[in-house]
C-alpha cells in the first residue's frame, strides 16, 4: 500500500509542477516579445516532487528559474498573506520563500535561483543548473554534516564568553 500512496503522491507532485509550466506558458504568451526573456529559454518543471502534502520543484522560464512550492491535489498550503516569506525547511536548511498566488491556480510559494536568465545560452545550460540546485538543496549528505555540527561542543564555554578566551581545541570532547 505504501508504494502505492508513494507513486500517487509523486504523481500528483508531477501533475502540480505540469500546471504550473501551464500557467506559465500563458503568461509568456503576452510576454515572448519583451526584453528581459531570453529567447533561447523554454518553460519547463524541472524535478517536481512530494514535500509533505506538497509539491516542490524548479519553475524554468525565459525569464525567471525559481524554487516553487506549490499544493499537490487538493492540500493548500496553510494560510499566509501574498508577499510574506514563507521559511520552509529543506535539507540544506530553512529557506525562505515569497507567497504569492496565482490566478485559477492558488497559492505558490517562490524561492527565485535566477533572474533575469540573460546568462544562459541554452535551455540545456539553464536546465542542468536547474536539476544541480535542486540536488544541492536536497542532498542526504548535507542532514549528516548538519547532525555532526551539533554533535561538536562549541568552543567556548561560559566564563571564555565572559571574558572573551576561547578554550583550548584539546579541552573540548569528540
Amino acid at each position: 500500500m505504501s508504494a502505492m500512496v508513494d507513486a500517487a503522491r509523486e504523481a500528483a507532485a508531477t501533475l502540480a509542477g505540469a500546471r504550473l509550466a501551464d500557467h506559465y506558458r500563458r503568461v509568456h504568451e503576452a510576454m515572448r516579445d519583451l526584453p528581459i526573456c531570453n529567447p533561447a529559454l523554454e518553460i519547463e518543471a524541472i524535478g517536481f516532487r512530494p514535500y509533505g502534502g506538497h509539491a516542490i520543484g524548479v519553475i524554468l522560464t525565459p525569464w525567471f528559474m525559481n524554487l516553487m512550492i506549490c499544493a499537490a491535489d487538493a492540500e493548500e498550503l496553510p494560510p499566509k498573506a501574498p508577499g510574506e516569506t514563507a521559511y520552509w525547511p529543506l535539507t540544506a536548511g530553512r529557506v525562505g520563500f515569497v507567497v504569492g498566488r496565482l490566478e485559477g491556480f492558488g497559492r505558490v510559494d517562490s524561492c527565485s535561483l535566477f533572474s533575469p536568465m540573460d546568462d544562459f545560452g541554452d535551455h540545456a545550460a539553464a536546465r542542468a543548473v536547474a536539476v544541480a540546485a535542486l540536488d544541492q538543496l536536497f542532498d542526504p549528505a548535507l542532514v549528516d554534516a548538519r547532525a555532526a555540527a551539533a554533535r561538536r561542543p562549541a568552543l567556548l564555554d561560559r566564563r571564555s564568553l565572559i571574558f572573551g578566551a576561547k578554550r583550548d581545541e584539546t579541552q573540548v570532547a569528540p
